[in-house]
């Protein structure tokens, strides 16, 4: 294909989120010219300031790079219109309001993109949000080239991931393909082509597999726990040196911005009815409850310290935790509860957060919500403690 050059202009809506941001560093240490379009003005400004608005793996050294690169910020959709690509970024889900959402942010981009640009939706959409592009006026008018690249990146190894990981591309013709696979081609990045159709059901269908999944392994628990059967030593004695069950997953919240969503807009994307998917969420909620019972029972003074209130391990994100959920839960079921949990922002929670050593004189009674690494090192000597995800 020749030698490769990156001399294009490219804008990232919503670029300053958990999606955008950490592509948009890695475009523009590359060798793209990137502008970031959001309208969190509080974010901008930090990140203008290289301080990054959340936790990711080497992500503080990128935003510094892409910097010093060039990478440059706006609120204004209308800045969009000299970039050859714009890449919608934002967080989507099939709730009312976030279509709504979507659609609005959809027509903007449509208004102010120019003529003969490339517009690469990178959010979860579905078949009809492709049909109503398909169908706008402007899209049309303007001669613009869709296409369909759905982000497949977990949360905290965005940079491991970006060019390692195939991307997928739905497209509907030729001339589209041969230039979004130079695009990619030029960001040593595999492409695969298929369908629209195709591209978003496999984003749609990995995340609902992921999540039933590992919601699986949680409805053994659930059993497991309805027959008085301690579930921790049967995984112990069940896993040991058999190498067909090496790849259950640990029972856990399945949460966080996508997989709940994500199976939300599968099943009704594809009128999913009478279907394990359809009793995904009910497992983890049982799951949760039997959580709040074992605490009732170990727990008998009716106060705790919670180790832990994110999505996952090591992250400092809220959205979709289950963590949050049993703290509520603890709560609504008369518990004390100090909530420890180094890597949130106290501003992001609407209840007090507690220093370990200061939450420690309160109660002995510990549940580890969220197992960050953090708290690997603290001495649990003489308390009773209870792992919420084994």
């Amino acid at each position: 294909m020749g030698k490769k050059t990156n001399n294009s202009k490219v804008c990232i809506v919503g670029g300053a989120g958990h999606i955008g941001l950490p592509l948009s560093c890695f475009l523009q240490n590359k060798g793209l010219n990137v502008k970031i379009v959001d309208n969190n003005s509080k974010a901008l400004k930090m990140l203008s300031a290289g301080m990054p608005t959340f936790y990711e793996a080497m992500l503080e050294e990128n935003l510094k790079n892409a910097l010093s690169n060039g990478l440059t910020f706006t609120n204004d959709i209308q800045k969009i219109k000299d970039s050859k690509f714009v890449i919608v970024t934002i967080g989507t889900a099939s709730n009312k309001k976030s279509v709504t959402l979507f659609n609005n942010l959809i027509e903007d981009v449509l208004n102010h993109i120019d003529k003969n640009s490339y517009l690469l939706l990178r959010s979860t959409v579905t078949k009809k949000d492709i049909e109503s592009i398909k169908n706008n006026s402007n899209f049309n008018e303007k001669k613009i080239n869709l296409s369909y690249c759905p982000e497949r990146i977990a949360e905290g190894i965005a940079f491991e991931e970006l060019n390692k990981l195939p991307q997928i591309i739905g497209t509907e013709n030729d001339e589209v393909d041969n230039t979004i696979k130079e695009f990619f081609y030029n960001l040593d990045i595999e492409t695969i082509f298929t369908s629209f159709d195709n591209a978003i059901f496999i984003k749609l269908f990995s995340n609902a597999y992921r999540h039933a999944n590992f919601s699986l392994t949680n409805e053994f628990f659930n059993i497991a726990t309805a027959n008085n059967l301690d579930f921790e030593n049967i995984l112990k004695i069940s896993t040991y040196k058999y190498p067909r069950l090496a790849n259950l997953p640990k029972t856990g919240y399945v949460g966080g911005p996508c997989l709940p969503k994500d199976l939300d807009t599968f099943i009704k994307s594809y009128d999913v009815n009478n279907s394990l998917l359809n009793k995904v969420e009910n497992v983890n909620e049982t799951f949760i409850d039997n959580i709040v019972s074992n605490c009732l029972r170990l727990f008998k003074d009716g106060k705790i310290i919670q180790l832990g209130l994110t999505f996952k391990e090591n992250s400092d994100d809220l959205r979709g935790s289950g963590s949050i959920v049993l703290n509520k839960k603890l709560k609504d079921n008369d518990f004390e509860v100090y909530a420890v949990d180094p890597l949130v922002n106290k501003e992001e929670v609407d209840f007090e957060l507690f220093d370990f050593s200061e939450a420690i004189n309160h109660s002995k009674n510990i549940i580890v919500s969220v197992n960050h690494k953090v708290f690997h090192d603290l001495d649990f000597s003489n308390k009773k403690i209870l792992y919420a995800e084994i």
